[in-house]
């Protein structure tokens, strides 16, 4: 799915709030291999035999996965776009992945995507393509997230930032600590 020699990965997925008008995309920087941790501590966290999603936990167990994914050595960014109608969701997500690739760090050499409708990746690959460079500064997939665990944290993190966002609240109160290098949002 992505080179083992790649020192740091980006894992991204989204949070739309569509009341709020908010699309926001999280990116969640981490070492490769410590997907199976991540696999492990956050399956320990769920009571059922399924991988997390925010918005299928109960409160004490978003909770608990807000709690163990502070304690992991990652860094995580949210970057919330807006958009005036429902139809324009897609152009929020590309000025947000677009904010969100010029501040990537430069050793981010590998992103993986939460994948979504086969149109929707395509849009993500020349949104991405176009901001890659050439030669290409990283490399860019899509992958189905109960399949990488690093997805999970992503969508935990821009799913509870995101709903902090939507309600006029400060993200800082989510509970992620210093996980949570940087939060943005265009202002409404």
């Amino acid at each position: 799915m992505h080179p083992v020699e790649s020192p740091l990965a980006g894992f991204i997925d989204e949070s739309i709030h569509t009341d709020a008008q908010l699309y926001a995309v999280g990116l969640v920087l981490a070492h490769p291999a410590l997907a199976e941790e991540v696999r492990k501590r956050l399956c320990a966290v769920i009571p059922s035999a399924r991988a997390p999603h925010w918005s299928q936990e109960d409160a004490p167990t978003r909770a608990a996965l807000i709690q163990e994914i502070a304690s992991l050595p990652i860094s995580a960014r949210v970057y919330g776009c807006r958009f005036e109608r429902p139809k324009r969701k897609e152009a929020a997500r590309a000025r947000a992945l677009t904010w969100l690739i010029q501040q990537l760090p430069g050793g981010t050499r590998w992103i993986v995507l939460t994948e979504r409708e086969m149109n929707q990746d395509r849009h993500d690959r020349r949104v991405l393509g176009g901001l890659a460079g050439r030669p290409p500064r990283f490399e860019y997939s899509h992958a189905p997230s109960a399949k990488e665990p690093l997805l999970w944290v992503a969508d935990v993190v821009v799913s509870s930032t995101a709903k902090a966002l939507a309600l006029g609240e400060e993200p800082s109160r989510v509970g992620l600590g210093s996980t949570l290098s940087y939060v943005g949002c265009e202002p409404t």
